[in-house]
């Protein structure tokens, strides 16, 4: 064999082994970015045997159905929290979104009872909601840190408006999300940083409602994490193919580029209903992030139909996490896993897709 022949298998085998490094890779990168609560259980709605449970408030049965397509994982970096924080519709919150002594409309608040820890502020004279915004400007955030104003006009307390004045005012840690509860550091930062919030805006800090925040978070936390479900399906087609043609099937069943790769569903008012995105050599997956998709989308029925539409196209298996068929009895069986998974999150009053849910699974 000549010299020639033998550099060519080196560089074939190295190809080979880089190719395979390379899918690797790219797999525990996917892995670390799948969110998620921890949980002690395998499969919430597919594991063919009853989930360890943690201690925690709500009802104690859990679907159950065939191994292997759910996705759930604690997030690989925490993401920062902000200000704003949008609401979405779903729960049963107090709005307080009727219009002020000004005329002007009012959002709702920043802040839920049920999931935030609030320090409430009382002054005489009304302050501007600048000045509170300023004073909480160089706290440390490990949670979504949220601001509301009360508003007499509407006796309401409404998302803090810098233009407004006020002579209530609240803020609040959230107890916990995707990056596990608040812990007991997290917490004393957060009641010095009021304190001092309370001397430079000339008020006494008050502690409304529970005065056990850390057990609170903790069971907040155990309770989001039963209900913390991706579902995956996987579509495996006989040989690999090209990403343009992925790209056009993507594109004609609705789907759009997503920041960071793969293609995004989205409803009309740019809610996220499913993932795609190509998971190895001729393998995509569909994933829908049961807590953040609201019940009203019927996200799975389009699952299933995309999956089907692009199993066709690709000339692709429909198959789970092993790589076993999901047939039409195990595809139903899933879907009443994620009514269930509703059902358990309404009955919280955190409906799926709603400004909570949204909030607790970021």
């Amino acid at each position: 064999m000549s010299e020639l022949q033998i550099g060519l298998l080196v560089l074939g085998a190295l190809v080979v082994v880089g190719v395979l490094i390379f899918n690797k890779w790219q797999e525990r990168r996917d892995r670390k970015t799948a969110r998620g609560f921890q949980s002690s259980h395998d499969d919430v709605l597919l594991g063919a045997s009853p989930p360890v449970r943690r201690d925690q408030p709500g009802d104690p049965t859990e679907p159950a159905g065939a191994d292997g397509a759910v996705e759930a994982a604690r997030p690989a970096a925490r993401v920062e929290p902000h200000w704003e924080q949008q609401g979405a519709a779903g729960d049963a919150l107090p709005r307080g979104t009727a219009g002020g002594a000004d005329g002007l409309p009012r959002v709702a608040p920043a802040l839920d009872e049920r999931i935030d820890f609030i320090a409430e502020f009382e002054v005489e004279d009304a302050l501007p909601g600048s000045q509170v915004t300023d004073a909480l400007e160089g706290i440390e955030r490990h949670k979504h840190v949220g601001c509301d104003g009360f508003n007499p006009a509407t006796n309401a307390w409404e998302r803090l408006d810098a233009k407004s004045a006020y002579e209530k005012v609240r803020v609040g840690v959230q107890l916990t999300d995707r990056g596990g509860p608040l812990k007991p550091v997290e917490l004393a930062s957060f009641q010095q940083a009021m304190d001092r919030i309370g001397h430079l805006l000339g008020a006494a800090v008050d502690w409304p409602g529970a005065h056990n925040p850390l057990t609170n978070a903790a069971a907040l936390d155990a309770f989001c994490a039963e209900v913390d479900v991706q579902i995956g399906i996987n579509l495996k087609a006989s040989a690999p193919f090209a990403e343009t043609k992925l790209r056009g099937l993507a594109e004609a069943n609705g789907f759009v580029r997503a920041e960071g790769g793969g293609f995004r569903r989205c409803d009309d008012g740019g809610v996220e209903l499913l993932l795609l995105r190509q998971s190895g050599p001729g393998v995509v997956s569909l994933v829908l992030d049961v807590p953040r998709v609201p019940k009203t989308a019927a996200a799975f029925g389009l699952m299933t139909h995309c999956a089907r539409t692009l199993a066709k196209g690709l000339d692709a298996k429909i198959v789970d996490d092993n790589q076993r068929p999901l047939d039409e009895a195990m595809l139903t069986r899933i879907g009443q896993g994620i009514t269930d998974i509703q059902g358990r999150m309404e009955a919280a009053g955190m409906a799926a897709g709603g400004a909570l849910a949204l909030r607790l699974f970021a």
